[in-house]
């Protein structure tokens, strides 16, 4: 079964744990990207389309994905964050990340690098 860009964008969410409001509140405070959370859930149903330009950008910083991630394969499941070929090209704009998402980063990198030696 094939996964739609807003599956892959919920499944994703779900995985890291985060809520809808979450999500929104990073969107507005980290990215000037306000929509409701009724909003949020037509596009994670596919019944809304992403904006391209500006929401989809924003979206992979907040989930640590490339955004080539969300267009891959849909018929693939989404990869846990701790199996992710972090030698691939991430894009992360790191002076919007807060202090918070720059320590659980760091965090994964180091599981990642422990599970590899």
């Amino acid at each position: 079964m094939a996964i739609s860009l807003g599956q892959r964008l919920r499944a994703t969410r779900e995985l890291l744990g985060l809520t809808q409001e979450q999500v929104i509140e990073q969107l507005e405070n980290r990215f000037d990207v306000e929509i409701s959370q009724q909003t949020l859930s037509t596009i994670e149903t596919g019944k809304r389309k992403v904006d391209a330009e500006k929401e989809l950008p924003a979206f992979a910083a907040i989930y640590g994905r490339a955004i080539d991630y969300f267009y891959e394969s849909f018929d693939l499941p989404p990869t846990p964050f701790g199996t992710v070929n972090l030698r691939s090209s991430i894009t992360v704009d790191f002076d919007a990340l807060t202090q918070r998402d720059k320590l659980e980063l760091a965090a994964e990198l180091i599981h990642t690098v422990l599970q590899e030696t």
